[in-house]
């Protein structure tokens, strides 16, 4: 596809995804929070996982408090991203009863001064998206944060992608750049990439 065509399906997609995220009610939105928690602690990849990557939910994006306090009482290190300059993000430690700053758009984030966290140290990134399909292809809001931040990644690390069910098509356009999740969770199912095995080998 080309460069341009590519980049007006993802714009038409986005808004697709923007609005369908939006049009969660309230309760949907608690319910959903609660069984993505659930669904992504079961994963088996994270009973091994010290270290995770959530975020700082947005009002329109599944709310990942619920899991965040879950690895907060399982004893594990959680870690948000801040914007650092406008092509990257910094991972800083999230600690319970830590304040968090408003960043740039208007993103709940760690403050500066909050201890950073090298991306090599992180076993799970948990990600949100404006829209998915079921080969796990994630389409952001544009920046390319995530995929230059995934790039650093370790081999072994999984990134987990976090949606409503009303946010996965049927097909999601992609760059090369452009980084799939191993597996997308919505409160509908768990869905994994075929090149990500379903289990861990022991």
């Amino acid at each position: 596809m080309p460069d341009e065509d590519l980049a007006r399906a993802k714009s038409v997609l986005r808004l697709r995804g923007r609005s369908s995220r939006r049009a969660v009610t309230p309760e949907q939105r608690a319910a959903a929070a609660e069984a993505v928690a659930a669904a992504v602690l079961a994963l088996p990849q994270m009973a091994s996982a010290r270290t995770v990557t959530a975020y700082g939910a947005m009002p329109e994006e599944l709310d990942v408090g619920p899991l965040i306090e879950a690895l907060w009482d399982l004893g594990v290190r959680v870690v948000l991203p801040r914007v650092a300059s406008a092509t990257e993000l910094a991972l800083h430690e999230y600690r319970r009863g830590d304040e968090l700053c408003t960043g740039p758009y208007g993103l709940k984030a760690p403050c500066p001064n909050a201890p950073v966290v090298p991306v090599e140290h992180v076993d799970a990134f948990v990600v949100p998206g404006v829209a998915f399909d079921l080969a796990c292809n994630r389409l952001g809001m544009g920046a390319g944060y995530y995929d230059r931040l995934l790039a650093h990644a370790r081999p072994d690390a999984i990134v987990i992608g976090v949606a409503y069910d009303e946010q996965i098509f049927v097909s999601v356009p992609c760059s090369p750049h452009d980084r799939p999740v191993d597996v997308l969770v919505t409160p509908g199912g768990t869905f994994w990439r075929r090149s990500r095995p379903l289990t861990t080998s022991s």
